[in-house]
């Protein structure tokens, strides 16, 4: 997984046991070693964070100007192995493999929201794109596809997928 940082010319990469940090010749700028075993990466750019997560379950702030890492939360739900930005709150979706999507910010300890999404692992999410931000894809290991409304938590639409798992993406028009 890896993620641009604030424009094309840096790049962060979550390998196998730390996350690095390449310029735009591929050079090693930075080695983030409080960020163990991450799967899954996300730039916030209006604050300079870059988030991860990953085997452990901990979810990491790192401030992109400073260096500091300013938040660090276990979420208590093992591995996680999906992650998506709300572009418009910066509030991050995690997938867990037991169902269940929570909502972080880096000032709280504790998960904002919880949800259970799913009977299997979720893997996959995603955030409509629009100006409001509404609605939820999830994608599930229970062979289910799910658009919720973040405004009342409910399910808007449901599709059941030949098989489990797979990724969900909004298209650019919604």
């Amino acid at each position: 997984m890896n993620s641009y940082l604030h424009d094309q010319s840096f790049f962060a990469v979550a390998q196998k046991k730390y996350v690095y940090i390449y310029d735009q010749d591929g050079v090693e700028v930075h080695k983030l070693t409080n960020h163990v075993e991450p799967t899954r990466l996300e730039f916030l750019p209006y604050h300079w964070l870059l988030a991860s997560v990953g085997n452990a379950g901990h979810l990491k702030y790192q401030d992109t100007s400073t260096g500091q890492l300013v938040a660090s939360h276990k979420t208590g739900l093992g591995p996680c192995s999906a992650l998506a930005q709300d572009t418009h709150s910066a509030v991050l979706h995690l997938g867990h493999q037991n169902g269940r999507v929570t909502l972080w910010t880096p000032n709280m300890a504790q998960a904002a929201v919880t949800l259970q999404a799913h009977r299997g692992g979720v893997t996959a999410l995603s955030i409509d794109p629009s100006e409001t931000g509404r609605y939820l894809a999830t994608a599930g290991v229970d062979g289910t596809v799910k658009v919720w409304d973040c405004r009342s938590w409910g399910v808007v639409r449901e599709w059941t997928t030949r098989g489990g798992g797979g990724e969900v993406e909004w298209s650019a028009k919604g």
